[in-house]
């Protein structure tokens, strides 16, 4: 009984994530695309759209079909693990169903970005015009200082102790246990993270229009949310080794679900328009003047 209700659970959770990754946070995200549109057209804010609406209606289209399609694969894996008697999902290991999945849901973006490498309204922010002059920030800029002190130490507190816990779990010999081999991955991960970090506030501006406080903004946010993803990540894998040391191998599916419905969320951040200076990709008004 306890078997069935927590292959139930799970089932549950796992349509949350295909509903939530392959249908509601795309139609979110182009719904911003077409407030933005609606509310800034390219009549008046030219600089914010570096290719016609109809190609960018076309992307747009594409995109959200190739959800489609992906939340549809979804549904027919749930349909299968539904009506299968195994345990795991597909008869394969479970987090590794759930992870391929992922991936695949996270395909229609990549493909988007990939095919469209001029296109700027998947992040609604940023054009290239290698033609407009530069401006760079004159004040000094240190990676500590888009992301809160609280958080930041939290973030290392969590790394700190996870690093104890691995110790810890050390101890008893698990044949499955592979040690501080989970320390040096989640390490490298966190390197990367602080790789990407710099390059985004070290480097060049990649949008010449873009107001200097929606830059910072931007920086604060993109910062935050890659020490959010760390803290989170950390959090899962120590869930995780906890999960096998006490053999709830059952509860495994229904949390690595949950964490990657809430790496989407957060992801989710990235996209965030309130506040933002559209002002500065208006059309040029001496320009009009002169036609």
């Amino acid at each position: 009984m306890r078997e069935q209700t927590l292959q139930m659970l799970f089932h549950v959770v796992f349509l949350s994530q295909v509903l939530l990754v392959s249908f509601y946070l795309p139609r979110k995200i182009l719904g911003l695309v077409q407030h933005v549109v609606e509310k800034y057209p390219p009549s008046r804010y030219p600089k914010l759209y570096p290719v016609s609406l109809d190609v960018a209606e076309k992307a747009q289209r594409n995109y959200w079909n190739l959800n489609l399609v992906v939340l549809a694969v979804g549904m027919a894996l749930l349909l299968i693990s539904v009506l299968s008697p195994t345990e795991e999902m597909l008869d394969w290991n479970t987090t590794l169903v759930l992870t391929i999945y992922l991936m695949v849901q996270l395909l229609p973006a990549m493909i988007f970005i990939w095919s469209n490498p001029g296109f700027t309204y998947f992040n609604l922010k940023r054009t290239v015009d290698s033609t407009t002059t530069r401006r760079a920030d004159l004040h000094r800029r240190r990676l500590v200082d888009f992301v809160s002190p609280t958080l930041l130490r939290t973030a290392i507190f969590v790394y700190l102790a996870f690093i104890l816990f691995v110790a810890y779990v050390g101890q008893f010999k698990f044949p499955w246990f592979g040690g501080y081999l989970n320390v040096v991955s989640l390490t490298a991960m966190n390197l990367f993270f602080l790789g990407l970090a710099m390059r985004q506030v070290y480097g060049k501006k990649k949008d010449p229009y873009q107001a200097s406080e929606d830059r910072m903004r931007q920086l604060e946010l993109l910062v935050s949310t890659l020490v959010l993803v760390s803290i989170g990540a950390t959090l899962y894998g120590t869930l995780q080794i906890g999960l096998q040391a006490l053999e709830w191998d059952a509860l495994t599916g229904i949390a690595t679900s949950l964490y990657y419905q809430l790496l989407a969320v957060v992801s989710l951040r990235e996209f965030r328009i309130d506040g933002v200076n559209f002002e500065v990709y208006r059309e040029d008004p001496m320009a009009t003047a002169l036609e």
